[in-house]
């Protein structure tokens, strides 16, 4: 689902592709346009998750908490009947399904958050939810390129009591920890993010969801500034590549599962 503002910026709907294949094509693709056009196209991958003040806070805070030695990201979706998105056929029709769909979502929480790639993971996947393309449930063990090891569990459609299921990232540092947890407050729905500090302390924030309108209004400004020709520099936040790497680690950890836990190492792009 693009969002197009003439010949110089396009915007689409994350994925940022079905596969690293794909990736590599509209890369090749992108380049040949930008070899051929006055300035440099803009072209952007709609993930309100980079832009979501909890993880645009919480990014400030890492360096608090010191060296990091453990991350877990954990998340009990709710996708089921009654949710709009579970009939829609074009996030059934590609490889990675709802994982893929709803996945690089989490997955660009996780790297926003880190500040650093992951470089390898290691996962088992599995089909339970007949009513869902496979796989619905994935369970990956993952290493940062700075050595930190983490894990990340998704259950597509999960039972939980909450509307919306457990969904939370925590980050574990020497001097403190980190964790964002989606959630409401007085009617508002949002993450709250806790910070637990060396001397035992625990500060917590809440913060509603404001990532689509912030991510959109970034995505305009850059096009207003591309307009103008001073060589304005594009929000990295927004860019494809941003999005590639979303899906390139979500395809390691399925190409993983598929080989049952096999180490497999992260497209770099």
């Amino acid at each position: 689902m693009p969002w197009l503002l003439g010949h110089l910026g396009k915007s689409e709907e994350k994925p940022a592709a079905a596969s690293i294949s794909e990736i590599e094509k509209a890369l090749s693709g992108y380049n040949s346009i930008r070899a051929n056009v006055r300035g440099q196209p803009i072209w952007a991958v709609a993930e309100n998750y980079r832009f979501e003040p909890a993880f645009v806070e919480s990014k400030k805070l890492m360096a608090e908490i010191g060296d990091m030695m453990s991350v877990q990201v954990i998340v009990e979706g709710s996708m089921n009947s009654s949710n709009p998105y579970f009939s829609s056929s074009w996030r059934r029709n590609f490889t990675g399904g709802f994982i893929l769909d709803m996945g690089v979502h989490f997955i660009a929480g996780l790297r926003m958050l880190v500040g650093c790639e992951v470089v390898s993971a290691s996962a088992t996947t599995c089909h339970v939810d007949k009513t869902l393309p496979p796989p619905d449930i994935i369970s990956s063990n993952f290493q940062l390129e700075n050595g930190c090891s983490g894990v990340f569990v998704m259950v597509v459609s999960s039972r939980s009591p909450k509307a919306c299921g457990k969904i939370f990232w925590r980050v574990v540092g020497l001097k403190g920890t980190i964790q964002i947890e989606r959630g409401n407050q007085n009617g508002l729905q949002g993450y709250t993010v806790l910070y637990y500090t060396a001397d035992g302390q625990c500060k917590s924030f809440f913060y509603p969801f404001s990532g689509v309108t912030d991510e959109f209004k970034t995505f305009i400004h850059d096009i207003q500034e591309a307009k103008k020709g001073n060589g304005h520099e594009v929000e990295p936040r927004l860019s494809y590549i941003e999005g590639a790497r979303d899906v390139a680690l979500l395809e390691a950890m399925m190409e993983s599962g598929s080989k049952n836990g096999a180490l497999v190492h992260v497209k770099k792009f």
